[in-house]
Order: C-alpha cells, then sequence, then structure tokens
C-alpha cells in the first residue's frame, strides 16, 4: 500500500512537472537583387541553410535591381530593415557614413570567417574600423574585345593606348562606318577617363578629407580631349550615333550582338551577359591592360561588386552571421550559388569551385589579371555617388553633344563635381 501511494506520488508530479521547452524558432529576413538564376540559386541556398539549421528560417526578400534602392532606403528609414540585406558597395556613403549603420562583422568572427577574405576586401568593406559587411565578390572594370572581328579588320585586339587610338580608322576604312572597336556610354566613359587620369598622375582621384577632386583643371580638360578624340578617331560612336538606339544595354543592341561594336570596358562581374548576347561564331577576349609609359599603377576600378550586410538593430545577430558563413564560406552553400555572382572574394569559395570546375571563362581570367596588376590607387566610395555620377556624366553629354568644348568641359568638372563634393562629403 505504501508503495503504490508512493508511485501515484512520483506519477503526480511527473505530471504536475512543466515539459522542457522546445528550442525556440528564429525567423530571419533577408533581401538581395538579382536575375531569375540568381534568385533561383539563391532560394536553393536559403533552403539548404534551413535544413542545416532546422531552427532558423529565413523569409527571402528579392527584386531586380532598378527599384532596390528606394525600397532599401524607405526600409532603413522605418526600421523595418531585414536582419540580412545586401547592399551596394558605395551606399556605405549613404546609410554608414560613420561606420554604425549596420552590424561590425568583427562582433561575429567566431562565427563568420574572416580570414578567407583579403584586405582590399575588408578594408573597402569597413568604415571607421567597423566592418559593415562582405563582398560575394570583387570586381574591377577591363577591356574586352571581339577578337573575330578584330581578325576581320586584319588587327590584333589593342594592348596599348596607341594601339587603341589607332584601330579606329583601321576599322573604318577596312570594314566600314559602322563598326567601331568600342562603344561606351557616359559612365563608362568616365570611368576610361579615370583610370587614364590615375595613370597620369599616379594619385587618387577624390580626396575625402578635402572634399574635392585630385586632378587639376588642366587634366580634367586633357581627360576631356582624350575623350574627343576616341570619337573623332572612330574609335568609340558618337553621342548621337548611340543615342540612337535609346535606354538600351549596350549587349542588347544589334551592333553589339552582331559584333560591329567590337569592344566594351565592363566589370568583371557583368562580362558574361555581354558574351551570351553575341551571335555564334564570336570570341570575346580579354585584352591586355593599357598603361601610359611610365606609369606604375593602372589606376583600376577595383571595388566590392556589392556586399552582404547584418541589420545593427537585428535581434538575431548570431544567426544572421551563421547565414553568412553559410552563403560565403561553407561549401554546401557556396556550390549552390555557384559563380553567378563573379569569383568569389573568399578564398575557401574559391577553392571549392575550382576543385568542381565551376570557375571558368572569361570571369576568372580577368580575375587573374586583376591580381597581377597594382592596386596602389584605392577607389573612394564617393566615386560612385549618385550626384558626382550623374554631374559627370551630364558634363560629357553635353561635349558628346557640342554643346560643351574640351576645355569648357574640363573647367566645368573642376567646378561642378568639386561643388557637388563639397555638398555630400560630411
Amino acid at each position: 500500500m505504501m508503495i503504490a501511494r508512493r508511485l501515484l506520488l512520483a506519477a503526480s508530479l511527473l505530471l504536475a512537472a512543466p515539459l522542457a521547452p522546445a528550442q525556440e524558432q528564429v525567423h530571419l529576413r533577408m533581401s538581395w537583387w538579382g536575375g531569375n538564376d540568381v534568385h533561383r540559386a539563391q532560394l536553393r541556398a536559403l533552403e539548404a541553410f534551413e535544413a542545416r539549421y532546422p531552427d532558423i528560417k529565413v523569409t527571402a526578400e528579392y527584386t531586380g535591381w532598378v527599384g532596390h534602392l528606394e525600397r532599401l532606403t524607405t526600409q532603413i528609414a522605418g526600421g523595418t530593415a531585414p536582419d540580412v540585406m545586401m547592399v551596394n558597395w558605395n551606399w556605405l556613403k549613404l546609410f554608414s557614413r560613420d561606420g554604425d549603420g549596420f552590424l561590425d562583422l568583427h562582433g561575429v568572427a567566431d562565427i563568420i570567417d574572416l580570414g578567407q577574405f583579403d584586405r582590399d576586401a575588408l578594408s573597402m568593406s569597413s568604415v571607421r574600423g567597423r566592418l559593415n559587411g562582405l563582398p560575394p565578390n570583387m570586381t574591377a572594370r577591363l577591356f574586352w574585345f571581339n577578337e573575330t572581328t578584330f581578325r576581320k579588320a586584319g588587327l590584333k585586339v589593342p594592348d596599348s593606348w596607341e594601339a587603341l587610338m589607332a584601330a579606329g580608322p583601321v576599322f573604318r576604312q577596312r570594314l566600314g562606318p559602322d563598326y567601331y572597336p568600342l562603344d561606351m556610354n557616359f559612365q563608362d566613359t568616365l570611368a576610361l577617363l579615370y583610370s587614364w587620369m590615375s595613370q597620369r598622375s599616379q594619385s587618387a582621384f577624390i580626396d575625402e578629407e578635402g572634399r574635392r577632386l585630385l586632378p587639376d583643371r588642366h587634366l580634367l580638360t586633357e581627360a576631356a580631349r582624350l575623350y574627343q578624340q576616341l570619337v573623332d578617331n572612330h574609335v568609340v560612336p558618337s553621342a548621337r550615333q548611340r543615342a540612337s538606339f535609346g535606354h538600351v544595354q549596350l549587349q542588347e543592341t544589334r551592333p553589339w550582338i552582331t559584333g560591329r561594336y567590337a569592344g566594351a570596358y565592363q566589370w568583371t562581374s557583368a562580362i558574361g551577359k555581354y558574351v551570351e548576347t553575341l551571335e555564334p561564331g564570336q570570341r570575346m577576349v580579354l585584352a591586355p591592360y593599357p598603361m601610359l609609359p611610365g606609369a606604375a599603377d593602372p589606376g583600376l576600378l577595383y571595388k566590392p561588386a556589392m556586399m552582404y550586410a547584418i541589420n545593427r538593430d537585428t535581434r538575431h545577430p548570431r544567426e544572421s552571421a551563421l547565414l553568412l558563413q553559410f552563403l560565403l564560406n561553407d561549401p554546401e552553400g557556396v556550390r549552390i550559388l555557384g559563380a553567378r555572382r563573379g569569383v568569389p572574394a573568399s578564398a575557401a569559395a574559391r577553392r571549392t569551385l575550382e576543385e568542381d570546375g565551376q570557375l571558368t571563362g572569361l570571369a576568372l581570367e580577368g580575375q587573374r589579371q586583376i591580381e597581377s596588376l597594382p592596386r596602389g590607387i584605392v577607389l573612394s566610395g564617393y566615386y560612385e555617388h549618385a550626384r558626382v555620377r550623374d554631374g559627370f556624366n551630364d558634363i560629357l553629354e553635353k561635349q558628346g553633344y557640342g554643346m560643351l568644348t574640351p576645355e569648357e568641359a574640363g573647367k566645368a568638372m573642376e567646378r561642378e563635381i568639386n561643388g557637388i563634393l563639397q555638398r555630400v562629403i560630411k
């Protein structure tokens, strides 16, 4: 009887005892931009992450490029930004001027293997010593030419500024007036002039402390003259000629598809989409990077192609860090994402894709060329500030339509861009 009472008491105590709580489910939100192929791969990677970490669920928020900045700006201003978000590199100047706009990833370095990223990737992703994000890949503008068209003109692809300038008249004479060695919009033109001026001066382009351009009026005028020479020598189409295609991207125009526009000064992360639209039988190649005599630094426009950042106000910083580690360094996540964003910045990710044979072609060749070139001149994020970019584009457009001489364009760059930098650099 006593034993029965004791068993009954033990059973009642067990029934009264609270059950051990199940581990709390963590919900994260992640946003990015891209095309459909990127979206599909990113969603598969999130599914694999959730399978690895069943107690973490991730809600995906993805868009195309157009409108993404406006949407993210509204979210950040309203305190509704995702836990993990893709940001453009130059947006750090908008959202994190003091370095406290995003979570400092040094605080979760026990989860994310930062040692897989080189000095440039980490330094260009930092503001005042705070690591604001990590780049899936680094990118630079390089020269890519349609070797098929150049052979048709009886030329090798240019390996110097002089060879590029000399190719224009040959194209016009041998192939016809609608063939050009290179095509550029105004933003591409500014990028080319940036590199040329950097080679001339062997110094940075923007003085952030002084809030001004480092090239003086004389060098800016010389750059404007170079643009005029490129047009006059039939190296690039005139502004009016190019405008006849409307606001269509270069890779979608008939002259590019058919090989009549035979070159691009483009990012390593973007060259794939230019190759994809070429008609069969054409071959795009990477050219040696042109250097002015005596220049030691090529003045590469080298930067993070984009970055993953963590919301500084997230309730789940460690789980968000686990997600970044999975996407950027973990073999499973890396294999799913592949090289869709370009050659990975993470050394571990690159090894994984190289072992799998996923790293081939022009993007890999471009990465190797970048690594072979000096990178002492560091690109300022203010170069890509929307007002700075639009200011340069407006001046080059006026010059392109004959509204400004090169001398007037040089003066306008010095006056107007310095005025913009005074306003935007705080």
